[in-house]
């Protein structure tokens, strides 16, 4: 999957999150512990290591909703919980897409993918060393916030998209809550560090 691709990849697994959420989520935690090494840092964080290339933490609060691994390329897509969307098709969420860039010519072309943005993104600052872009799309009726960040990290071009829905029920402050929590996944993505045995 290009980076291209995620948009549509990413819509499909929000319009997947109500299916998962009445079910287990056993099957895609399984499948996640297969193409990454997971270490409890702290009570309610979970550091992820791709591939021994790229780490970051989420709250162990966060399902996975999906996963998709190669050598060349990992996916990983989190529901972010909001008592707000309970009983909607509507949730927020966060995917990392992590993509091994071989040679130069591979990180021009992810670069290139990171300075040609979404037609109606804005360009925005939130965290050093990110590339970020936001924009407005609309879901079935529900309008949505969406943010883009682009960083290469070590040998890896790393994409990260968090989208929200505008809910009549989301609590005050809820645009600036999600920046905030961009903003701290993007610093927990880094170089992973080899365990050496």
């Amino acid at each position: 999957m290009d980076n291209e691709d995620a948009p549509a990849y990413l819509s499909g697994m929000q319009n997947a999150v109500g299916r998962l959420r009445a079910g287990s989520l056993n099957k895609a935690v399984l499948l996640f512990m297969l193409f990454a090494t997971t270490i409890a840092v702290a009570a309610d964080q979970v550091v992820f290591t791709v591939v021994d290339r790229v780490q970051f933490s989420v709250p162990e609060s966060w399902p996975v909703i999906a996963s998709k691994s190669t050598a060349e390329k990992t996916v990983f897509a989190f529901q972010i919980p909001n008592a707000a969307d309970e009983g909607t098709p509507d949730s927020s969420n966060l995917s990392i897409v992590s993509s091994y860039l071989k040679d130069a010519k591979d990180k021009d072309a992810f670069e290139r993918k990171a300075f040609s943005q979404a037609p109606a993104s804005q360009e925005k600052k939130l965290v050093d060393g990110w590339r970020c872009g936001s924009f407005s799309a609309m879901q079935n009726s529900t309008q949505y916030v969406d943010w883009d960040c682009y960083r290469v990290v070590a040998d890896c071009g790393v994409f990260v998209r968090i989208a929200w829905p505008h809910l009549p029920k989301n609590p005050t402050g809820y645009d600036k809550q999600m920046e905030t929590i961009l903003a701290n996944f993007l610093s927990s993505v880094g170089p992973s560090k080899k365990v050496v045995k």
